[in-house]
């Protein structure tokens, strides 16, 4: 099973890897938890993640579609579903 910070540093949406420490989102991937624990529905997720990411590197470095982003939640929930 992978975690959220797997999936979202193997995603690396800004292409900063390996130029930058492997924590380079860890303010995001806690965002993102903190949502995934509030709210279980793909398209909430996924409309909190582009969010997330749109604010803190904003639209001219952020240049992911939110459908990029519902494939993320999808494998998010899929891979955190079965943790309990």
């Amino acid at each position: 099973m992978k975690t959220v910070k797997a999936i979202i540093d193997e995603w690396d949406p800004i292409g900063l890897f390996p130029y930058v420490p492997n924590n380079e989102y860890h303010s995001e991937i806690e965002e993102i938890e903190k949502l995934l624990s509030s709210s279980a529905c793909e398209a909430e997720l996924a409309d909190g993640i582009h969010d997330i990411f749109l604010r803190s590197f904003n639209p001219d470095t952020f240049k992911k579609s939110l459908d990029e982003c519902t494939l993320i939640a999808r494998e998010i929930l899929s891979s955190t579903t079965n943790r309990f």
